[in-house]
């Protein structure tokens, strides 16, 4: 099947703005196809073509690279693309399943990245597509319809997709940030009518004053806590809300995680717990690290499977989220965000 590029992919490609691009195909000089949304796409065939007809040069290894990021970039098929349009999440995460339950990891990656390109948030993307669908998962592998080793390729693939995911967002918020910097850069040069490394050097200076200081968060699964495929969806919702993520994963002993605490000294701690009918050893290791973060003046906010066991008393926090856009409006609500 062809490859496609976005119009923000191209722009990356060629290191100018997404304008540029879109000039470029309004006046014909590189064809273009349209999605059912109304989207552009370019095909690999034709890039190449625009490129070396226009004398463009590339970094060497970056079509490479970007090539090889873009495995899930054959045009999604036209099913999706219509749950999309209807914005059917319920569909949408059916069809995620299926991906998943046959192990196709591309698609299951196409229609993470397609979400994400249709402008639905990381809490939208984990609580409406990738919760429901392992939710299904977990009741196939309780009822033996799965067995232990399908379920481990089936988690691990959607990890993976969601790690490269992941990559995509940090690659497009460098670029934003990228062009906006050249943009306040050129407004300073013409404003202030001053020589180019003058107005390099007073952008600068102004860009490290006005620098605010990284609100970090730690997102862990403490001691026997092995599943991360939630506190990815969080440490992304963290992430997307200006924080600077220290992930630090499953399986973490507590006197090793307060260590990490005292060195990067985060705002918040999350914290997925699924394991059901903890002892009560093990709450009151919850408790005791509850009261060394709160001495800190750090909050915890805690989520995972572990709110639907009845066999013990609920751990405290000042956060327990039921799902990843509950933990989005907290962050808004309790923390000054960029």
């Amino acid at each position: 099947m062809n490859q496609f590029y976005s119009t923000r992919e191209l722009s990356e490609l060629c290191g100018v703005a997404e304008t540029t691009v879109k000039r470029w195909s309004n006046m014909g000089m590189i064809r273009h196809h349209k999605t059912l949304g109304g989207h552009r796409k370019f095909k690999l065939e034709d890039v190449l073509e625009f490129l070396n007809k226009n004398n463009i040069a590339i970094p060497e290894g970056r079509i490479e690279k970007i090539t090889t990021e873009k495995k899930y970039a054959e045009s999604i098929d036209l099913g999706t693309e219509i749950l999309f349009i209807k914005h059917d999440t319920e569909n949408l995460s059916q069809r995620l399943l299926e991906h998943m339950l046959a192990f196709r990891k591309d698609e299951t990656e196409t229609l993470l990245v397609k979400a994400l390109e249709e402008g639905y948030s990381f809490a939208e993307i984990f609580d409406l597509l990738i919760a429901p669908a392992m939710h299904e998962v977990g009741m196939l592998w309780a009822t033996k319809k799965l067995n232990v080793g399908e379920e481990h390729v089936i988690t691990s693939n959607l990890t993976e997709a969601i790690v490269r995911l992941k990559s995509r967002f940090e690659t497009s918020r460098a670029h934003q940030q990228k062009q906006q910097s050249r943009s306040t850069w050129k407004r300073s040069f013409e404003d202030q009518q001053m020589p180019a490394d003058a107005a390099t050097h007073a952008l600068k200076e102004e860009a490290e004053r006005r620098q605010p200081k990284a609100r970090v968060v730690v997102c862990t699964c403490a001691d026997s806590e092995m599943h991360e495929v939630g506190l990815l969806g969080v440490s992304l919702v963290c992430q997307s809300a200006g924080f600077e993520v220290s992930y630090v994963g499953g399986t973490v002993p507590f006197k090793e995680l307060e260590k990490l605490i005292e060195t990067v000294k985060p705002e918040a701690v999350c914290m997925s717990i699924t394991l059901a009918g903890l002892s009560a050893e093990k709450l009151r290791r919850y408790e005791l690290f509850r009261k060394f973060l709160k001495q800190r003046g750090i909050r915890l906010i805690i989520g995972g499977q572990f709110f639907g066991e009845k066999k013990s008393r609920p751990i405290e926090a000042d956060l327990r989220a039921r799902n990843c856009q509950e933990l989005e409006q907290y962050l808004k609500e309790n923390f000054e965000m960029d």
